[in-house]
């Protein structure tokens, strides 16, 4: 009998041995990982279409940034606000390690808060390579809005000729261009409307000049006032539509462009839903820095199509192309549409934009011309690609070629607006209908287990 008794001795002995090996390897498990998590972090992102970390956009434009970031928030000693800010800023620290984020209490510091020209607390006040700028809305959308204009190389002034009942980037109406305007202004750029009446010369700090779709004749001195300033080496976007060009193809003359008579229509468009046979699609673009990552369809409502031949010192590149199935129907869109060669109405694939480039006394210069306005207008800015393809023209224009390919939304929207209406609706139903509706199934199932 004794040797079983040492036998089940040295089981119990092991079997504490083990226990407290086991308790004492998770204590130091425990330490590890509390001792790991300081030194290291890791994030993951478990949300719906991962909301709580930087979109693809934002970290291509962090990828931009040749110097450190300093992001300094003028925020009082407030645990709460301080840590709201700080969750704001996190995700950016995890992209780029040299983005610095620094607090300062304005009380504290009265005089660097007005020399930073902070107006309210929380403010940002956000520094690169000698430039700075505030923001007061702290979301992604407006912070990576920011960055993009800080990395932007001096102001990039926009100018627009108005006067001749032209789209104008700050209008209202349907067919102005007042939200591709607002849309400029975020990214950075400064828009100035020219009457050549009044100021007969294009400032030379003008980084882009912009026609859009006059409708009624231009001056000859406004044409050599245009004229200079393209033989300046000028950059130039020139929207034009199906009628009257009122002499501005006279400037155009050494590239050989041309309008074809004619507005655009493409079959292609009723597979996608459109019943406007005036609406034509680009889906495929060429091998050119405003177009070589561009992947988005875009829509061209009521457009002509363009020609060019080729032009000694220039290189010429088709930028957009309708699909097989279009034309330039000469004739009035109504009923059954039908080309018609003898009418001169050519089949697609057409060109309704092309970029021209050259190098002028050791400067670039570019050209792009487009047989639509409507494409950017209020009406139709929203519709597949037109707003990114808009902002990448006007980037390649300006020489901002380093921002070529980052969407003109850094981020997903993550409002919910709704109307006075909606908003009722949906409060009167949580408060009254929905605990109506519980009252009376609770009351119905007691009824049934009375009578049962």
């Amino acid at each position: 009998m004794t040797e079983p008794l040492k036998t089940v001795s040295r089981n119990r002995l092991r079997q504490r041995l083990e226990g407290l090996l086991f308790y004492l390897l998770l204590v130091i498990a425990i330490g590890l990982a509390g001792w790991l998590s300081q030194r290291y972090q890791g994030v993951f992102d478990w949300s719906d279409r991962a909301r709580n970390s930087l979109s693809s956009a934002s970290q291509q434009l962090l990828s931009r940034l040749e110097a450190p970031l300093l992001i300094r928030s003028f925020a009082p000693d407030d645990a709460q606000l301080r840590q709201r800010i700080r969750a704001v800023i996190e995700p950016y620290q995890r992209a780029r390690p040299d983005i610095t984020l620094e607090f300062i209490d304005p009380s504290l510091q009265p005089e660097l808060t007005r020399e930073s020209g902070i107006r309210r607390s929380g403010e940002l006040h956000i520094s690169y390579q000698g430039r700075s700028e505030n923001l007061s809305t702290l979301n992604e959308q407006q912070i990576s809005n920011s960055i993009q204009r800080l990395i932007q190389q001096g102001q990039r002034w926009i100018a627009t000729i108005e006067g001749h009942g032209e789209r104008r980037l700050n209008g209202k109406a349907n067919h102005d261009l007042g939200d591709f305007g607002a849309a400029l202004r975020r990214k950075g750029y400064r828009i100035q409307p020219l009457q050549l009446t009044e100021q007969p010369v294009i400032p030379r700090n003008t980084a882009l000049l912009v026609i859009a779709g006059p409708r009624v004749e231009y001056l000859p001195g406004e044409l050599a006032v245009i004229h200079d300033y393209l033989d300046r080496g000028g950059n130039l976007l020139w929207l034009t539509d199906p009628g009257p060009q009122h002499a501005l193809p006279s400037l155009f003359q050494e590239l050989g462009l041309e309008i074809l008579p004619g507005t655009v229509v493409d079959a292609n468009a009723a597979g996608l839903g459109l019943d406007n046979p005036a609406i034509a699609l680009v889906t495929r673009f060429p091998e050119h820095p405003a177009t070589n990552q561009f992947r988005l369809v875009t829509l061209y409502p009521f457009a002509a199509a363009l020609k060019a031949g080729t032009a000694a010192g220039w290189q010429t590149t088709p930028l957009l192309q309708t699909q097989p199935g279009s034309w330039n129907e000469t004739g009035k869109l109504v009923g059954e549409l039908q080309r018609d060669a003898d009418q001169g109405e050519e089949s697609g694939p057409l060109t309704l934009g092309y970029a021209f480039s050259r190098q002028l006394d050791g400067k670039s210069q570019r050209l792009v011309a487009l047989g639509d306005g409507d494409f950017l207008s209020n009406s139709y800015l929203g519709n597949g690609g037109n707003l990114d393809l808009g902002l990448n023209l006007i980037r390649w224009l300006s020489g901002d070629d380093n921002l070529l390919d980052i969407p003109a939304r850094t981020a997903p929207d993550t409002r919910l607006d709704l109307s006075r209406t909606s908003g009722a609706i949906i409060g009167l139903g949580f408060l009254f209908i929905l605990p109506i509706l519980l009252f009376t199934a609770g009351l119905f199932i007691w009824w049934r287990r009375r009578r049962a």
